[in-house]
């Protein structure tokens, strides 16, 4: 049975300190969790960005590849060999910003393409910095280049054989899941 003592009791009990500070802490334990598994998220957007960029160029080079051996034969690939693969896409990334020499990227913002005319390279600035391995000094970054692919064309021979070409990085590099 509800008094008149009661109900009084029940409208002024509230939060203890206690509970406030154990409720605070939960609540910043799940933050860490929401916020790190976001990092882990952008992580692998960029990663997939990256791969969805050259994919899209190694097929733009597939379809300059099978026009040129049509038009002009295999010899006329040999033009394409460090050109800017950029050139081949009928629409670029919204990030890239053009041609930029190679000292450039300590200026570039992350997450943005540019072609060096001088070393004949294409460069990303790779954004999330902290979860990207290379061995470049510097900004870290991912360089490719147009290269040719050739074949053997006596058995244990050298590859003298234009066979295609293809967009490859330059340097050894790797996303990581967990930062150091």
């Amino acid at each position: 049975m509800l008094t008149h003592s009661n109900i009084s009791r029940i409208k002024h009990s509230g939060f203890t300190l206690f509970e406030l500070v154990v409720v605070i802490v939960l609540i910043g334990i799940f933050m860490t969790f929401a916020i790190d598994n976001l990092m882990r998220l952008q992580v692998d957007a960029e990663r997939v960005s990256v791969q969805h960029v050259t994919g899209s160029i190694n097929s733009a080079i597939n379809l300059q590849v099978a026009e040129q051996v049509l038009n002009n034969g295999l010899s006329s690939l040999k033009l394409m060999e460090n050109s800017n693969p950029m050139d081949y896409l009928a629409e670029v990334p919204f990030s890239y910003i053009g041609l930029h020499s190679d000292q450039a990227a300590a200026s570039a913002p992350g997450n943005s393409w540019y072609f060096d005319p001088v070393q004949k390279i294409l460069v990303y600035t790779v954004k999330n910095h902290d979860y990207f391995r290379t061995e470049l000094a510097g900004t870290p970054r991912i360089r490719f280049q147009v290269s040719l692919i050739y074949r053997n064309n006596v058995r244990n021979g050298p590859a003298t054989m234009i066979q295609g070409v293809h967009l490859q990085s330059i340097d050894a590099y790797n996303w990581i899941q967990n930062k150091p």
